[in-house]
C-alpha cells in the first residue's frame, strides 16, 4: 500500500511538472503579485515626474508606476546611455518616464474617440526587465512587453536593455502589449489570431528555419531573433509593434517582396481597426512625432 501511495504521489508530481513546462512554452505569463490600481500614498506633487503622473491620473484615472519608493516600482528605466538626451535638467530615467507618459497621452489616448477610452489600460508599469522566460536556448522566449494577468487593464512596458532604451522602443512596447490585450479577447482570437496561426501552419514555416533576416521575411517573420518568434503570440504581437514604428515606405517594400508578411500584417491590422485603432494613422503620426528620434 505504501508503494502504491508513493507511486501515486510521483505520478501527480510528473503531471504538475509537465503542466508547468507546457505553460512556460505557450501559455500566457502570469502575475506573481496583485497589481494595485491606485496611486501610492507617498506620491506628492512638486517634481516634474510626480506632477506628470498625477495629471494623467486626474485626467484619465490611469496609474503609472515608475520612480516611486518601492523598489518594485522605481528601479526601472536606468537609461543613462540609452536615451540620447542632451539636457541635464532631469535624470535619464525620469526623462524616459515623462517621454513615455507624454507619448501615450498625445499619440494614443487623445486620438481615441471618447466612447473608446475604455481601450486604455488602467495601469502602466515601467520596468528595466529583459522579459525572458525560460532558462535554456530551447525554451527561452523574449517579450518586449507583457501584461500582468490579474486584469486586462494592467500593462507592463519593459524588456528594454539599457543600450536600447529609447523612445522608439517605448512606443513599440506599448503597442506590443496593447496587441496582447486585444488578442486575448475571445472574438479576436477566433477572428484574427487563429487565422494568423493557420497561415503559418499551412505554409509549414517554423521559427527554427530562420537564420537570416531575408529568410525571416520569406517565411513571414519580422526578425531573425528566434527567441522573439518562438510562440505564435510573440509573432502576432511583434507585428503590432513593428507597424507602429516602421516607415510606410519600408513596410510597402517588404510587402511587395514577401506576401506572407503582408497576409499576417493584414490580420493584425484588421484586429486593431475593429478595436478602433488605425495602425496606419498610428504610423503616420509617429513619422511626424516629436518623440520619434528620427525627427530630432
Amino acid at each position: 500500500m505504501k508503494n502504491i501511495t508513493n507511486i501515486t504521489r510521483l505520478s501527480l508530481l510528473v503531471v504538475v511538472v509537465a503542466c508547468i513546462v507546457a505553460c512556460s512554452k505557450e501559455g500566457p505569463l502570469e502575475a506573481d503579485y496583485v497589481a494595485p490600481n491606485e496611486l501610492p500614498a507617498n506620491l506628492v506633487s512638486g517634481s516634474p515626474l510626480n506632477d506628470r503622473i498625477l495629471s494623467l491620473y486626474d485626467d484619465f484615472g490611469i496609474v503609472v508606476y515608475t520612480d516611486i519608493t518601492n523598489p518594485r516600482m522605481y528601479e526601472d528605466l536606468v537609461s543613462e546611455e540609452g536615451l540620447n538626451i542632451s539636457a541635464e535638467r532631469l535624470p535619464a530615467d525620469t526623462t524616459a518616464a515623462i517621454i513615455y507618459i507624454n507619448m501615450i497621452e498625445d499619440e494614443f489616448i487623445n486620438e481615441l474617440p471618447l466612447d473608446n477610452r475604455n481601450l486604455v489600460p488602467r495601469n502602466f508599469y515601467l520596468f528595466e526587465n529583459d522579459l525572458i522566460v525560460g532558462t535554456s536556448s530551447y525554451n527561452s522566449y523574449e517579450y518586449i512587453s507583457k501584461l500582468w494577468y490579474n486584469s486586462n487593464g494592467d500593462l507592463t512596458v519593459g524588456g528594454l536593455k539599457n543600450e536600447e532604451m529609447d523612445s522608439t522602443k517605448l512606443k513599440q512596447t506599448f503597442y506590443y502589449g496593447l496587441s496582447n490585450i486585444f488578442r486575448n479577447d475571445a472574438t479576436n482570437t477566433n477572428s484574427f489570431y487563429q487565422p494568423f496561426v493557420d497561415i503559418k501552419t499551412d505554409a509549414a514555416v517554423y521559427y527554427w528555419q530562420v537564420n537570416s533576416l531575408d529568410s525571416a521575411y520569406e517565411k513571414g517573420f519580422l526578425t531573425d531573433n528566434q527567441n522573439l518568434i518562438k510562440s505564435h503570440q510573440q509573432d502576432f504581437d511583434l507585428f503590432a509593434a513593428w507597424a507602429a514604428t516602421t516607415p510606410n515606405s519600408t513596410k510597402d517594400s517588404i510587402f511587395n517582396l514577401y506576401p506572407m508578411v503582408r497576409q499576417k500584417y493584414d490580420l493584425v491590422d484588421a484586429m486593431f481597426r475593429q478595436e478602433g485603432v488605425d495602425l496606419d494613422i498610428v504610423n503616420a503620426n509617429w513619422e511626424e512625432s516629436p518623440y520619434n528620434p528620427e525627427n530630432n
